[in-house]
């Protein structure tokens, strides 16, 4: 997409040098510009997962690209990254299903490859609020969301933006976004960003992810020192949880066993869209583990939640209603 002509002929000499894609976001410093009002963290971070591509190029190849790929699973919610109008929502054949959001200052967002819309066309939306799901539509080698973040026209090419989207990298919904955004204000504060970080561990492990399973395990009756240290009191404990739940003893913690960890904090309470409380709480954790559902922990039953339960459903074989009944609690606390 060719950049719009900025007006002030000193930056439109300089987008020329640069050429169609230069940056063309915000003021040149010492140039005399006016400087423009900026809010660090005014954009959110849309949703979680690996960074695939830059307006840099891909990741990979390095070939030619115009936004931030990130790459999960199909469902994955996705979220406006600043408060904003709908101006666009429809389907190409590059973009597959596409929302775009405009905002304050002159900026737009856009989200390409959804599975699905949440939003209407012309609807205002939130910092956060929940506007499609991540999908392979379009012309897309894999579910993920190509990410393009706008100003007046052109893609912000920015390397200090760029530098918060680093190939390889992990991203989790709701950080803000280490940028400045002249004339976009910040608004809503920073958002809950889903309990989603459930790595794979063993014997040997260590850090912050190490204590979070000891907690749990202690949470669970289980006796084990809370020490950040994967060793073998812990990797007991994980194999007496294993084969207490009746899933695979191999004292290796993966998706189900952190899943079923998440779970076991619930109660057999039947709940549905619209539910609250601390056994959605539990619920949302234990999607966000076994599925790598990026939902944002918040005990609210929404429909975002819905989805992720049916989701979890149909992978399982259950009657996929988006009621987390007697059987889908089963399939959660047992590590399925």
């Amino acid at each position: 997409m060719s950049p719009n002509t900025i007006t002030r002929p000193l930056t439109t000499r300089l987008a020329t040098l640069l050429g169609a894609g230069a940056i063309l976001a915000g003021s040149f410093v010492g140039m005399g510009a006016p400087a423009a009002h900026a809010d660090q963290g005014a954009m959110s971070m849309p949703t979680s997962g690996t960074i695939t591509g830059t307006p840099n190029g891909y990741c990979r190849s390095g070939n030619s690209h115009g936004g931030f790929d990130i790459a999960n699973v199909t469902g994955t919610p996705i979220r406006a990254a600043a408060d904003g109008k709908v101006t666009y929502l429809g389907y190409g054949a590059r973009s597959g299903n596409m929302i775009t959001v405009g905002h304050a200052g002159g900026w737009a967002t856009k989200y390409m490859h959804l599975s699905k819309y949440n939003v209407a066309n012309g609807a205002s939306v939130k910092k956060g609020q929940v506007i499609g799901y991540m999908g392979s539509t379009g012309n897309s080698t894999g579910p993920h969301l190509h990410l393009q973040i706008e100003r007046n026209g052109a893609i912000v090419r920015d390397a200090s933006l760029i530098d918060d989207f680093r190939c390889g990298s992990s991203v989790t919904a709701g950080r803000e976004i280490s940028y400045a955004f002249p004339g976009l204000p910040k608004t809503g504060g920073p958002v809950t960003p889903p309990s989603s970080s459930y790595p794979t561990l063993q014997q040997g492990a260590s850090g912050a992810a190490v204590t979070q399973l000891q907690n749990l395990l202690k949470a669970r009756g289980y006796s084990v020192t809370v020490d950040g240290q994967f060793g073998p009191a812990t990797a007991t404990a994980v194999r007496r949880f294993q084969g207490n739940i009746g899933t695979t003893v191999d004292g290796v913690v993966g998706p189900k066993t952190w899943g079923a960890l998440e779970a076991r904090a619930a109660g057999s309470t039947t709940l549905k869209q619209g539910s609250s409380g601390s056994d959605v709480t539990a619920l949302q954790k234990a999607l966000n583990a076994t599925m790598g559902s990026g939902l944002t922990v918040d005990g609210q039953f929404g429909p975002a939640t819905h989805n992720a339960v049916v989701r979890y459903q149909k992978s399982r074989g259950l009657s996929a209603d988006g009621v987390v009944g007697t059987q889908t609690w089963a399939a959660l606390k047992g590590g399925r």
